[in-house]
């Protein structure tokens, strides 16, 4: 009887499958597959989802930070060489996260402190440079903090109200990042600002309609796909919109309507990978050979941007972290806290960002993009870090999204996490009033952490008129004046 090879292949492939897949393989016991109600499907397809929602950042980080000068009247940061370190540090922080961790939870540089760190520190006479020593000095703080039982304390003063607010917080700032990234909006320009605060307006249609067709119609199809348990439909959508975008790109005139809504998405084959490892140390360099610098040490931009980072970076990683977890905690028979090894994690990646010569790690909210497609273990951490590795050699093709694609993600996954609105105690009115504050003021300041000071000085305020001033932990008195101390100190270094 003779035997086919092809039979013997497929019986091989189909044992290798099972060793994955079954519960008791190894990969399924270290990662608590059964534990957590995940397979190895659930978790690729996440780690991938939550790759494609924050691979924007590539792209995004070095566009803000290369605009940093330097301290001694140098050379920029080197735009090139913030992209190498951004996908480094977001590779190596998402795999120590997901190996140690073990939860679905993504890192790189964060939105809105790159944009602090430019402009409201580098530009302030200490350079990128001092920059770098602030934001390592306040990692230090950070992971001191995180280490201690403070964190834990500080998580447990807050109601449980508050907690999903802060969630439903993010859902929202995500969704208008989104919306903006798609074309719909323009934030904040000189035309569209009252009293400094970023005001959304319709944008210009005729130039970007488009990204918001293809961005629209991604968001759209996603939902549909969702509310059908379609599996992956985010990730699907994406994958069809860059596709089209990318035909769109390169096939049709390059005029201004398609420059501005798919011009990432044309093909480019100028990369020089030199050019890169070559701007990567000299921004090393140069940060490491200013550290003598006295007017780096004696100017007050210095500490107070210590001080400013530290409280922005901690509350922005404990709301960001609780968020996920809530999300992560959805369909699991197992609930988890945030693990205090996630705190240090995401502290110390951002002490190993400023050796790169980049600003703040932080974890990331599109986290949740994987989540919702069923990842709840470290391993989904772990294909999204080995994705974010290779885009250092695909980097043509992953900073080819365009940001309509990753726009319509991020809108999609604030839908998902604004689910447990009704969860609230909007009947109590000092809950009410915080959670307005916590919602609409990080989407008008474009920052979690205002919103969270804004939030609990609110509470504070609502429980004092409600005579429920015994229901204030002490622990937020002592918030609320670290607050309102870092919005006087913020007020220094604008």
């Amino acid at each position: 009887m003779s035997i086919d090879n092809n039979d013997i292949k497929i019986k091989e492939a189909s044992k290798s499958k099972m060793r994955f897949d079954n519960e008791n393989s190894k990969l399924a016991k270290f990662f608590g597959f059964k534990k957590f109600n995940t397979t190895l499907k659930k978790e690729i397809i996440g780690g991938i989802s939550t790759l494609l929602a924050m691979i924007y950042i590539l792209s995004v980080e070095p566009e803000i930070l290369k605009y940093a000068p330097s301290v001694d009247g140098g050379a920029k940061l080197d735009g090139k060489g913030v992209f190498l370190a951004t996908a480094i540090i977001a590779f190596a922080a998402t795999f120590v996260m997901g190996m140690v961790s073990n939860i679905p939870v993504a890192l790189a540089p964060s939105m809105g402190v790159n944009a602090m760190f430019t402009y409201s520190v580098a530009m302030k006479g200490i350079g990128y440079q001092g920059a770098l020593f602030a934001t390592m000095i306040s990692g230090v703080l950070f992971c001191i903090i995180s280490i201690s039982n403070v964190r834990k304390m500080l998580i447990k003063a807050l109601p449980k109200s508050l907690h999903i607010a802060i969630g439903l917080g993010i859902g929202f700032f995500i969704a208008y990042v989104g919306v903006a990234n798609i074309g719909w909006v323009k934030i904040g320009d000189e035309n569209t600002e009252i009293s400094g605060l970023p005001v959304a307006t319709l944008n210009n249609f005729k130039v970007f309609y488009p990204a918001i067709i293809i961005g629209t119609l991604v968001l759209l199809g996603a939902v549909v796909l969702h509310f059908k348990k379609f599996v992956a439909p985010i990730a699907v959508m994406m994958l069809a919109g860059f596709i089209i975008a990318v035909i769109l790109a390169n096939v049709l005139p390059n005029n201004d309507v398609i420059k501005n809504s798919f011009g990432t998405a044309k093909f480019n084959s100028n990369w020089e990978y030199k050019s890169m490892f070559n701007g990567f140390v000299n921004n090393i360099k140069s940060t490491f050979n200013n550290a003598g610098n006295l007017a780096i040490w004696k100017s007050p931009t210095m500490y107070i941007s210590i001080f400013v980072f530290t409280i922005l970076t901690f509350f922005d990683a404990t709301g960001t972290l609780t968020s996920v977890m809530v999300e992560s905690n959805k369909n699991s028979p197992y609930e988890r806290e945030i693990p205090k090894s996630a705190m240090i994690i995401d502290g110390g990646s951002t002490i190993f960002s400023s050796f790169m010569a980049i600003s703040h790690n932080a974890v990331y909210a599109e986290s949740c993009v994987g989540i919702s497609q069923g990842a709840r273990t470290g391993f989904s951490s772990i294909v999204t870090s080995i994705g974010l590795l290779l885009s250092i050699a695909l980097s043509p093709l992953f900073t080819m999204l365009p940001s309509c694609i990753s726009g319509a993600a991020t809108v999609f996954i604030g839908i998902i996490m604004i689910s447990n609105i009704t969860e609230i105690e909007w009947k109590k009115p000092e809950i009410s009033l915080a959670s307005f504050f916590i919602i609409l003021f990080m989407i008008i300041t474009y920052n979690i952490a205002v919103g969270i000071g804004l939030g609990l000085i609110t509470y504070t305020i609502g429980c004092l008129a409600t005579k429920k001033v015994k229901e204030v932990h002490p622990i937020i008195w002592v918030l609320d004046v670290v607050f309102i101390a870092y919005f006087i100190a913020f007020a220094f270094i604008q």
